[in-house]
């Protein structure tokens, strides 16, 4: 599933892991595809962002795309 692992800043250059937003009605066979169409989503999002959108917007581009947040998530390196 395309997923975003996003951060809050807890200091200067200090950041900790947030939230996880996934979009759970797409689902790949691979890992680099999966990555490859949130980084477009996410592009996007920041495009509006670009043309004077605003946080909002960018948040809820991602919404209208699919994704939703995933409370308790792990991240889970290859071995």
């Amino acid at each position: 599933m395309p997923t975003i692992l996003c951060y809050r800043e807890t200091g200067p250059d200090s950041w900790v892991r947030h939230f996880c937003l996934v979009k759970p009605d797409t689902i790949f066979d691979d890992e680099d595809s999966a990555a490859e169409t949130a980084e477009k989503h996410l592009e996007e999002s920041r495009a509006l962002m670009d043309t004077g959108g605003s946080i909002q917007d960018f948040a809820l581009s991602l919404r209208y795309e699919g994704y939703k947040s995933v409370s308790d998530f792990r991240v889970v390196k290859d071995s």
